[in-house]
């Protein structure tokens, strides 16, 4: 059985991380072979597949799904009629039906699996901790000679981890810029992508235990060497400008200027240019703003995903009870005024100081937390700060123990 996968250096050793960032992240394509074929074990195996897929109540047909021959299995082909865990009807993969076209040599492909097992959960956690991006990982299961997907780019960045069997992955030239997760990137064509794949760049063989990198938008396609083959897919997210553009549209409506009126139609050029100048300059008066500039920290350290954190009994003793706080008064709100943040209630408005607005409207928004989940949140405030903040706050009668 393979160690556990604790963190990225732990992940493509024996590639150091100053090598791998320095000449192929967001750059080219890397093959690192394993060192031993049980490197992985303790993210995926044979065994532990199987006993996901039997947790027949967690699939449906958008988690889970056939393909053969890069076309989809009709979803009623393989599933059958069943009452979700909400109690409401839904579709879940039959099993007699799935190992029919297992035979004839259908893919399997498992969505978003990186909650599933302990293994797959530290994987992933490594992945996001390490990059500062968000992780989901999908398993591919296919067949000597059977291809699932046709050649293609992705709209993020993959870590291909092979746990099983033999796979052949063709890399090609092309590489579009940037791709990201919309309708002019996701509903291309297979004419599009044969005029912009190009040549074949290399041709990599994965055997169990390998790991390849890929970049966001590079071509490739794959297809399984041996009978049975395993890969999980784990796609990484970062932050991107269109995140940040998002963050200061939220800060922009609390000014009065952004929210004025275009000049009536009719008006002239001019008139209306120059409203266009005002708004564009006030915009970018924002975003290099104080209160802005500290939001942007805080959204990219919880760019990330929830993957639970109980551990039980343990988490249930009196000794190892934490702190929690809640909100106490459920119509805070933060406005903002003369370019300064204000904490509203019905009762009346406090100033907040620019440096811990964030900190104040995060908890605000999540209601309830706790100590640890504060100082996850915002590692850069030192601990001196977050207490002090926290104490106020009580003081305040803004929050309360939960």
């Amino acid at each position: 059985m393979g160690k556990r996968i604790d963190t990225f250096a732990d992940l493509i050793s024996p590639f150091g991380e100053e090598e791998f960032f320095a000449r192929y992240h967001d750059r080219k394509p890397l093959h690192i072979p394993a060192t031993s074929p049980d490197k992985l074990d303790d993210v995926m195996t044979w065994e532990t597949l199987s006993a996901i897929l039997n947790m027949t109540a967690i699939w449906g047909p958008s988690s889970l799904k056939l393909y053969l021959d890069t076309e989809a299995v009709p979803i009623e082909k393989y599933c059958r009629q069943a009452i979700d865990r909400n109690n409401q009807p839904t579709m879940q993969p039959d099993a007699e039906k799935v190992k029919s076209w297992l035979r004839r040599g259908a893919s399997i492909v498992a969505n978003d699996i990186d909650t599933l097992t302990p293994g797959l959960i530290a994987a992933a956690s490594a992945l996001e901790d390490r990059l500062g991006a968000k992780v989901q990982s999908n398993l591919y299961c296919s067949w000597k000679t059977h291809q699932a997907f046709p050649t293609h780019f992705d709209t993020h960045e993959v870590f291909a981890l092979h746990v099983a069997g033999e796979k052949v992955w063709r890399i090609y030239e092309g590489r579009l810029e940037n791709p990201i997760a919309n309708d002019a990137f996701k509903n291309v064509d297979e004419k599009f992508n044969a005029a912009h794949r190009g040549e074949l760049l290399e041709e990599i063989t994965l055997r169990p235990g390998d790991i390849l990198y890929i970049p966001r938008g590079q071509y490739h396609d794959a297809l399984a060497s041996s009978e049975g083959c395993i890969h999980l897919s784990f796609g990484v997210t970062h932050l991107i400008g269109i995140d940040v553009m998002a963050l200061l549209f939220e800060h922009a409506v609390a000014d009065a200027a952004i929210r004025s009126n275009i000049p009536l139609k009719g008006s002239n050029a001019e008139a209306t240019r120059t409203w266009v100048e005002a708004l564009v300059n006030r915009v970018a008066e924002i975003g290099k703003g104080e209160t802005f500039q500290a939001a942007i920290p805080p959204l990219h350290d919880g760019f990330r995903y929830n993957r639970g954190g109980i551990d039980l009994p343990g988490d249930a003793l009196e000794e190892n009870r934490e702190d929690r706080y809640e909100v106490s008064v459920k119509t805070l709100k933060i406005v903002h005024q003369n370019g300064k943040a204000l904490l509203e209630s019905a009762k009346g408005q406090v100033p907040i100081p620019n440096d811990i607005v964030e900190p104040v409207r995060w908890i605000v928004d999540t209601g309830c937390f706790s100590g640890d989940e504060f100082a996850a949140a915002f590692p850069a405030l030192d601990g001196a700060a977050r207490a002090k903040l926290i104490q106020d706050l009580s003081a305040m009668r803004v929050i309360v123990p939960a």
